[in-house]
């Protein structure tokens, strides 16, 4: 097989793409920054076996630079004894989500998920923003300095809110661009730890799929949140740059290799819910019919991801037929015959 032309127009595109990203990882180490260029170039080339490889130094390097700027929180939690009444279904219902700029100033999309998550969740589901998190938990002034400096990313901010309201409160926390397409159970609702999973044998990610960060719930005792939050607070103590953009899946990691009941509680999970849950994002913009839609609305996937940055999101096709999600987004008013904005 010969070179291409395009070829040529695919590594400028990828070159493009992560210049920016290489300079910006040289300031927490050119050493990092070489570990995930070489696996991104791996990656774009298809070769899956070396960036399994790479991967696996890029999780290693990671890991040893948290140890090393978040010692204290460690210390305070390796070798915890489990927490009584972990394993108890939470006393009572209460579910959260997310927008910092307030609720009244959100978009179409978030509308359209928070909608169908206080449908479906038959809760009123409190949205966590800059004026009224304080009400349950604080946010150290450090931190909130650095964010208004730009030095912490507000994707940041949000991961420590996360966990921050779950080791508060407790409770089941959805985010900002999830969509729920079926009732949720009482039991789900309460339980002592959930979130979606999809164990995959692939080490690319961190997670692995073993857990999310826009789905999670569990006791406020449960010391996975506690740890994060602290683990967040201290790293950001001793750090202006996030070490990853994923650097919450990190921070888990580090929670479920020095935290027995962390690691029991998350691998007595089933391997596998939702696994529908990446796909609706790719067929938004299809016509909407109802026997196909029944896919997502009656199957064993009753949380879907979308996003922002992915899956194109037209209310009609260019032939005037409505779509997936003017569909889905028609249930914010009521029905498919509701106005649309």
């Amino acid at each position: 097989m010969g070179f291409k032309m395009t070829h040529i127009s695919k590594y400028a595109r990828w070159y493009k793409k992560h210049r920016e990203a290489y300079r910006d990882d040289c300031t927490v180490s050119k050493e990092l920054a070489n570990i995930k260029r070489r696996l991104n170039w791996a990656l774009l080339r298809g070769q899956d076996d070396r960036a399994e490889t790479i991967s696996d130094e890029k999780h290693e390097w990671i890991l040893n630079y948290l140890q090393e700027k978040c010692p204290e929180t460690l210390k305070k939690y390796k070798g915890m004894e489990t927490p009584e009444h972990l394993y108890e279904p939470n006393p009572e219902i209460k579910v959260w989500s997310m927008w910092w700029q307030g609720e009244e100033k959100a978009d179409k999309l978030f509308r359209m998920c928070i909608d169908s998550a206080r449908r479906h969740t038959h809760q009123p589901v409190i949205t966590l923003d800059r004026d009224n998190y304080s009400q349950y938990f604080e946010i150290p002034e450090h931190i909130l300095r650095k964010q208004e400096e730009g030095k912490i990313a507000l994707q940041h901010v949000c991961d420590l809110m996360v966990v921050s309201i779950l080791a508060a409160e407790g409770g089941f926390f959805t985010g900002a661009t999830v969509w729920w397409s079926q009732d949720a159970t009482e039991e789900l609702l309460k339980a002592p730890f959930w979130t979606c999973r999809a164990v995959s044998e692939s080490h690319i990610n961190m997670s692995r799929s073993r857990w999310v960060g826009y789905v999670l719930a569990g006791r406020k005792e449960f010391p996975l949140f506690s740890f994060a939050r602290d683990c967040l607070h201290e790293y950001w103590r001793n750090c202006d740059k996030a070490v990853d953009y994923l650097m919450l899946d990190y921070i888990f990691e580090l929670a479920y290799q020095n935290i027995s009941c962390v690691r029991e509680t998350i691998d007595s999970l089933p391997a596998k819910n939702n696994m529908l849950r990446n796909e609706l994002i790719m067929h938004l913009s299809d016509p909407y019919d109802p026997e196909s839609f029944k896919r997502y609305t009656e199957g064993d996937t009753f949380i879907y991801k979308l996003s922002w940055k992915f899956g194109k999101k037209d209310d009609v096709t260019k032939d005037g037929k409505i779509t997936n999600y003017g569909a889905m987004f028609s249930n914010l008013l009521g029905s498919l015959e509701g106005e649309r904005y």
